[in-house]
């Protein structure tokens, strides 16, 4: 299959000549050009081809460069670093993964004669993502058609809602969780249990005391401020915490079993911050599997580098629904919720400083993994 086929972009290219050309033919038209360079959003012309041909002072300070001629002939997602489009056989639009991508969708709509806007999430590396808001639409100088191609950089704005709205999302996990054990408490046929269920309920308040103190933190937009801390964490006190904590609320529904291959040993991490991720992904587990099944945890030390922990469920994730695990913006379940993957990486990765990632397969369903490197104790 071709890439036009697959991703209904073309994927041509043209000779150094031809963008030579079509740069001559938009810098002919002054009037235009001085109206894009005054521009403060950054706007790119591109060919049929989405290769660059033109590109305003707006983006060029952007990218730091002197001269047009240093993107010439460039795509949007190669210039920008994207990761996606790096990796791939032929650049920007040749891996699975453009085919969600919303740059794409933006300059098919073009293309079909249509103004497309669509956001789209550049990801240059694991901690580094840049949220555009990308607007295309065909324009013509003399007689040919080029893609007008705008983009508006929305990531602060966009970081600073998601990352309210994934405070609310966590807390509610943490208030529901403490809502269930009140009840259990007031439940006449748990009274030999009372003094068990009142001591995890205390401990359930003071750990939602501690995110939110911990949001707190993270909610002043600059993680390298966030200041650790680690305390020590055994691996089996951990799991029976969570277990006891998910059980009450799946209402017996939900089996949560050890993997196996687990091992009793103990590490030093940031308890809240761990707690955040592994609860999230415990969470996603369970609605999985509709809340009926079995989900598995597993946690194994990784030495004096820390420790891996992982969460198992029998439901395996769609390719479409893989590819976009971990985006911003991505919900299976409507634009305010599914919001536990991107917190997740945010929280392993940019706080913690470790590894997330996941396998999903219809042989043996889902897996997420995250591994945490040991933290010194003050």
């Amino acid at each position: 299959m071709s890439q036009l086929q697959t991703f209904l972009v073309p994927s041509g290219m043209k000779s150094r000549k031809e963008l030579d050309d079509d740069l001559k033919l938009i810098r002919s038209n002054q009037v235009a050009v001085s109206i894009l360079d005054g521009i403060p959003t950054m706007v790119l012309i591109l060919n049929k081809d989405r290769e660059i041909v033109f590109s305003n002072k707006a983006f060029l300070i952007f990218m730091e460069a002197d001269k047009i001629e240093s993107v010439l002939g460039m795509k949007p997602g190669d210039v920008l670093g994207c990761s996606m489009a790096l990796s791939g056989t032929d650049s920007c639009g040749s891996t699975k993964g453009c085919r969600t991508c919303g740059a794409l969708k933006s300059v098919r709509y073009a293309l079909e004669g249509e103004t497309g806007s669509e956001e789209c999430t550049i990801k240059a590396s694991p901690t580094s993502m840049l949220h555009l808001k990308i607007t295309s639409e065909i324009i013509t100088f003399g007689e040919k058609d080029f893609i007008l191609y705008s983009m508006q950089d929305i990531s602060h704005e966009k970081k600073k809602t998601l990352l309210e709205r994934i405070f609310y999302h966590d807390i509610l996990n943490s208030a529901h969780n403490i809502n269930s054990m009140a009840e259990l408490i007031s439940d006449k046929d748990t009274v030999e249990n009372k003094e068990e269920y009142l001591s995890l309920l205390t401990k359930s308040t003071n750990e939602l005391i501690d995110e939110i103190n911990t949001q707190r933190i993270l909610s002043n937009g600059n993680h390298k401020n966030y200041i650790s801390n680690p305390v020590l964490i055994n691996s089996f006190h951990f799991y029976k915490d969570l277990k006891t904590e998910f059980e009450s609320i799946a209402e017996g529904g939900i089996l949560i079993s050890l993997d196996k291959r687990s091992e009793n040993f103990s590490f030093n991490a940031d308890k809240v911050l761990l707690k955040r991720v592994v609860t999230n992904m415990m969470k996603n587990a369970i609605e999985a599997e509709q809340y009926r099944g079995k989900i598995t945890i597993g946690m194994m030390s990784l030495n004096e580098k820390g420790a891996m922990l992982w969460v198992h469920n029998p439901t395996y994730m769609t390719e479409e629904v893989q590819l976009q695990v971990f985006n911003r913006s991505f919900s299976t379940k409507g634009s305010d919720r599914g919001l536990g993957t991107y917190s997740m990486k945010i929280l392993t990765e940019r706080f913690m400083k470790g590894k997330i990632s996941f396998t999903s397969s219809e042989t043996n369903g889902t897996t997420f993994i995250i591994e945490i490197p040991s933290r010194d104790l003050d």
